[in-house]
C-alpha cells in the first residue's frame, strides 16, 4: 500500500546514508596518511624556512646554504605530490557533501509525507464510496504510479544486494548448511522413542524438515536483514504462508480455532487487492468486501470460542484472545464506515494493522517454535551427554532461553503492531526524548538512557561471570591434574575478575568520562573506609587463601 512505498523510501534513504558513512569512513583511512604527510611536510618547511632565515643574518659556509635550499627543493617536490591527492580527496569529500544534502532532503521529505499521512487519519481525503460512479477512471495515471514505484523499488533491490554482496553468499552456505542438520535431526527423532512430552512436542515439529527449515531462513531474513528492502520482506512472508500453518502446535488451533487459517488466507488477500490499486472505485470496493468479510469470519470464531469457553476453565490468556477478537471486529468496523464516507487513509492502516499484525504473529510463534524444537533435540542427544554442564542444566537453561525467545518475539510483534497502527514513530520519538534527558549532579551527567544501560551492562556481568564459572568449575578444571582446591580458586577468581571487569565496562557504556569514574571511585573508597572495613579485610583475607 501507500504506507509500505513510503516505509520503503525511508529504508532507501537511511540505506544509502549508511553506504555514504562507509565510504566517508574509506576516504579517511585511504587518504588519512596524505593528510598526514602534508603535515609533516608544512612543519619541516617551517623549519627549514627559519633555519634560511637565520642563515641571511648570519655568515655560512656556501655548502650549508645549498644544503638548505637542496632541502627546500625536495620539500616543494613532495608538496607536489601530495597535493595530487589531497586535491582529488577535496573533490570528493565536496562531492560527498553534495551528495549528503540530496540525502538529507529526501529523507526529510519522506519524513513529512509520512507525518503528513498521519494527519491525513482523521480527514475524509476521498468522495463516498457512492459517488465514485461519477468520476472518471484515473487507471492510466495510477497505472503508472505503480509502475514507477516497482522500478524504484526493484533498484532499491539490486543496489541493496550490490552493497551485501559479501553478507548474502555467507548468508546462502549457512542456510544451505542448516538443511541437512534439520534432515539428520528428523531422521534420527523418528528412531528413537521418547517419553517426554516435550521431545515429542518437538519431534512433530520436525517432521516437516523442509517447513522448518524455510521458516528458520524467514526469521534470519527479518533478524539479520532488518534493513532490507519492504519488497524482499514480504515476498518472504508471503512464502512462508503454508509452513508457518503446519508447523503451528496443536495448542495454538485449540485456543484459536480456525483464526490461522482465515488470518492467513485474509492475508493473502490484502496484498492481492494491490493489483487494483489503479482503480479507484474496484480497489475501495475490494477494500470494503476484504473488511467485512473478515470482521464477519472473526465474529465467528469468537462466537465457536465462546461456546467452548462456557465448558472450559477460564484463563488469562483466553480472555486476553477474546478481548483482543473484540477490538479487532470493533476496528474492522470503524474501516467500513471510514471507507464508505472517504477516510481511505483510515480504513486501509485499520484493516492493514490487523491482518498484517495477526498473521506476523503467527509467523513469529512458529519461528520460535521450531528455534525451541531444534534446540530441545539437540540438548537432548546423548552425545552431549558427557558434558555435565547439559546434563544437569539443560531443562533450566532451556527453559531460560525459550523464555528469551518468547519474550524477542513478543517485543518484535509489538513493534510491528505500533508500525502498522501508526504510533511508532510518536513513541519513539518521546522514549528517546525521555531517555536522552541529561540530569547533572555537580560534575556527573547522567541520562535515564545511560541508567538503564548501565543495569543492563551490570546483569549481563553477572550473568557471563557465572557462566563461565561454571563451565570451568564442573567441565574444564576437574578433567585437570590440579592440586585440591585450586580449582575451586581458578573459578571464583575468574568469577570476580568478570565482575570488576564487566562493572567498568558498564560504568564506560553508561557514558562516564575517566575524571567521573576517579570520584565514584573516590566516594566509594571513602565509603568502605568508613563503613565496610571489616567486610572488605574478610574478602580480601578471602582471596589470600585461595592465592
Amino acid at each position: 500500500g501507500r504506507s509500505g512505498r513510503r516505509e520503503s523510501l525511508e529504508r532507501h534513504w537511511n540505506f544509502y546514508a549508511r553506504q555514504l558513512e562507509q565510504w566517508r569512513r574509506r576516504l579517511q583511512l585511504e587518504t588519512g596518511q596524505y593528510t598526514e604527510d602534508a603535515a609533516e611536510l608544512a612543519r619541516r618547511r617551517a623549519a627549514w624556512e627559519a633555519t634560511r632565515v637565520a642563515a641571511e643574518s648570519l655568515s655560512i659556509a656556501p655548502a650549508l646554504d645549498k644544503r638548505v635550499e637542496s632541502a627546500l627543493a625536495q620539500i616543494s617536490l613532495a608538496e607536489q605530490a601530495v597535493s595530487g591527492p589531497m586535491e582529488r580527496q577535496s573533490r570528493l569529500t565536496r562531492r560527498a557533501n553534495a551528495v549528503e544534502d540530496g540525502i538529507r532532503a529526501g529523507q526529510k521529505a519522506v519524513s513529512a509525507a509520512i507525518d503528513y499521512n498521519d494527519r491525513r487519519l482523521a480527514q475524509i481525503d476521498s468522495p463516498p464510496l457512492w459517488e465514485l460512479w461519477q468520476e472518471p477512471a484515473a487507471g492510466v495515471d495510477s497505472l503508472r504510479s505503480i509502475t514507477t514505484g516497482l522500478q524504484v523499488e526493484q533498484r532499491f533491490l539490486d543496489d541493496y544486494n550490490a552493497a551485501n554482496a559479501g553478507f548474502q553468499q555467507k548468508f546462502n552456505v549457512a542456510t544451505l548448511l542448516l538443511l541437512p542438520l534439520l534432515l539428520w535431526l528428523s531422521w534420527r527423532s523418528r528412531k528413537t522413542a521418547a517419553d517426554d512430552a516435550e521431545i515429542e512436542a518437538s519431534r512433530r515439529v520436525l517432521r516437516r524438515p523442509f517447513s522448518s527449515w524455510f521458516v528458520l531462513v524467514l526469521g534470519a531474513v527479518l533478524l539479520f536483514e532488518p534493513d532490507a528492502p519492504v519488497l524482499r520482506h514480504q515476498v518472504v512472508l508471503l512464502l512462508a504462508l503454508i509452513p508457518v500453518l503446519r508447523l503451528l502446535p496443536p495448542v495454538v488451533y485449540q485456543a484459536l480455532g480456525p483464526w490461522p487459517y482465515i488470518a492467513t488466507g485474509l492475508y493473502l488477500l490484502q496484498h492481492a487487492g494491490l493489483l487494483l490499486v489503479a482503480n479507484p472505485l474496484l480497489y475501495r470496493g475490494y477494500l470494503l468486501g476484504l473488511t467485512l468479510l473478515a470482521a464477519v469470519l472473526l465474529a465467528w470464531v469468537m462466537w465457536r470460542r465462546r461456546k467452548r469457553a462456557a465448558v472450559e476453565p477460564a484463563k488469562l490468556s483466553h480472555r486476553l484472545v477474546r478481548l483482543a477478537g473484540w477490538a479487532a471486529i470493533a476496528a474492522l468496523l470503524v474501516a467500513a464506515a471510514a471507507n464508505l464516507l472517504g477516510n481511505v487513509t483510515l480504513a486501509e492502516m485499520l484493516v492493514s494493522g490487523i491482518l498484517e499484525s495477526g498473521y506476523v504473529g503467527l509467523v513469529l510463534y512458529a519461528l520460535v517454535t521450531v528455534f525451541a524444537s531444534v534446540l530441545r533435540l539437540l540438548l537432548a542427544r546423548r552425545v552431549l551427554s558427557r558434558f555435565s554442564v547439559v546434563t544437569q542444566h539443560a531443562g533450566p537453561l532451556l527453559q531460560s532461553f525459550t523464555r528469551l525467545l518468547r519474550f524477542a518475539a513478543t517485543v518484535a510483534w509489538v513493534t510491528v503492531v505500533l508500525r502498522e497502527f501508526r504510533i511508532f514513530r510518536p513513541i519513539r520519538d518521546a522514549l528517546v526524548t525521555v531517555l536522552t534527558h541529561e540530569l547533572k549532579f555537580g560534575q556527573i551527567s547522567l541520562t535515564l538512557g545511560a541508567v538503564l544501560l548501565f543495569f543492563f551492562s551490570v546483569w549481563l556481568a553477572f550473568w557471563v561471570a557465572r557462566t563461565v564459572r561454571l563451565i570451568l568449575h564442573d567441565e574444564v578444571l576437574p578433567k585437570m591434574s590440579l592440586p585440591r582446591g585450586v580449582g575451586n580458586s581458578i573459578s571464583s577468581l575468574t568469577y570476580y575478575a568478570l565482575l570488576m571487569a564487566g562493572l567498568f565496562v558498564a560504568l564506560v557504556a553508561a557514558g562516564f568520562e575517566l575524571s567521573q569514574l576517579t570520584l565514584v571511585v573516590g566516594a566509594l573508597g571513602l565509603g568502605i573506609g568508613l563503613g565496610l572495613q571489616n567486610i572488605v579485610n574478610n574478602f580480601v583475607s578471602g582471596l589470600i587463601l585461595m592465592f
